[in-house]
């Protein structure tokens, strides 16, 4: 004889049946899904009031945001041969400190333009 299975939490034998339209049934899965609940935990969780946490990823897909965005890498990896150029014991010359100074002129310029193409950055406090 098998061993009784353990119930925690206990068991669920109640059923409750709604009718809902499709573009709610779409917004509590959607809601769901971004809580990291199944469905029925979900609404559970809303009809006891206790308000699940619904993770937002935001996603911006831009060709021009992307471009700047592969501009930058090359900056920045301009800028990190100099300083290995440097660190190695290289020589600082007037071409090379022309250089950096475009490096950062560069970046800022970059910044800038993903500001105007996304909007400003502002921390996210929870």
């Amino acid at each position: 004889m098998s061993r009784p299975k353990k119930e925690i939490p206990p068991r669920k034998e109640h059923q409750i049946t709604i009718r809902l339209t499709d573009e709610l049934l779409e917004a509590i899965t959607n809601d769901a899904k971004a809580a990291h609940l199944p469905r029925t935990e979900y609404i559970r969780s809303l009809i006891t009031g206790k308000t699940p946490v619904i993770h937002q990823d935001v996603v911006f897909d831009s060709d021009k945001l992307l471009k700047v965005l592969g501009d930058m890498g090359k900056v920045g990896s301009n800028l990190n041969q100099i300083a290995h150029h440097l660190n190695g014991g290289g020589y600082f010359s007037e071409s090379l400190e022309k250089e950096i100074k475009q490096g950062i002129v560069s970046l800022k310029n970059m910044r800038d333009m993903i500001k105007e193409i996304a909007g400003e950055y502002r921390e996210r406090r929870d």
